[in-house]
């Protein structure tokens, strides 16, 4: 955790469990310690004890989209694209991107959520920024504490992840693994659990680990 941003570690304090702290650690441990080999098969695991759809149960190979249109594409397209980011590109490398498309993830999901919502127009919010999606979801005032906490925890790194050149001159990346690998777990806590709230579909169903591999040929 030494490497993560200040951003980052208010997120990992804030939305894991013991448990999945410990678990995040050993995964981080294996990604620093073999930085061009490392396994994802525990990375994989942990995501899915955390129910609904992730990277985990679509393949790493973007390619090949389980959701060719819809709503589904648009929720969860995103974290497809942080597993290839993961799986083929490299961690170390595409961090920024990973933390990018986790933050577009949650981008839909709460979007999703004004649209349902009975107080606030359908298309007005089609696309707001999630910070300004974040702060109307707050004007509800029935949307569980923990979920809206971390939702503006996580607009600080995910703004942060829009900048296209690196400002923090103490780093030579800006994004590290640290921050791409808590950004993700963060990510899909935060919309399941926003989902969830919503009893939306993707969450009443279990889904197995997409265990195929990119082919390079």
């Amino acid at each position: 955790m030494k490497s993560a941003l200040p951003e980052s570690t208010k997120l990992y304090d804030s939305v894991f469990s013991d448990k999945q702290k410990s678990d995040i650690q050993k995964i981080l441990d294996e990604i620093n310690e073999n930085i061009y080999n490392y396994s994802t098969k525990n990375l994989w695991k942990l995501d899915q004890t955390i129910g609904g759809i992730g990277g985990y149960c679509m393949p790493c190979d973007p390619i090949k989209n389980p959701f060719s249109g819809g709503e589904y594409r648009e929720l969860f397209r995103p974290l497809q694209y942080a597993r290839s980011e993961i799986d083929i590109t490299g961690i170390h490398l595409h961090s920024k991107y990973i933390v990018l498309n986790c933050g577009l993830h949650l981008e839909s999901v709460v979007r999703l959520a004004l649209k349902q919502s009975k107080h606030f127009g359908n298309i007005r919010h089609m696309n707001s920024t999630l910070g300004n999606a974040t702060k109307r979801l707050e004007e509800i005032n029935t949307i569980p504490d923990f979920i809206i906490k971390n939702l503006f925890l996580f607009v600080k790194i995910y703004n942060k992840s829009k900048h296209e050149v690196n400002q923090d001159n103490s780093r030579e990346r800006l994004f590290m693994a640290d921050d791409a690998i808590i950004a993700y777990y963060a990510a899909r806590i935060i919309g399941v659990k926003l989902l969830e709230f919503l009893e939306h579909d993707s969450v009443k169903f279990k889904y197995p680990i997409d265990n195929s591999t990119f082919n390079y040929s």
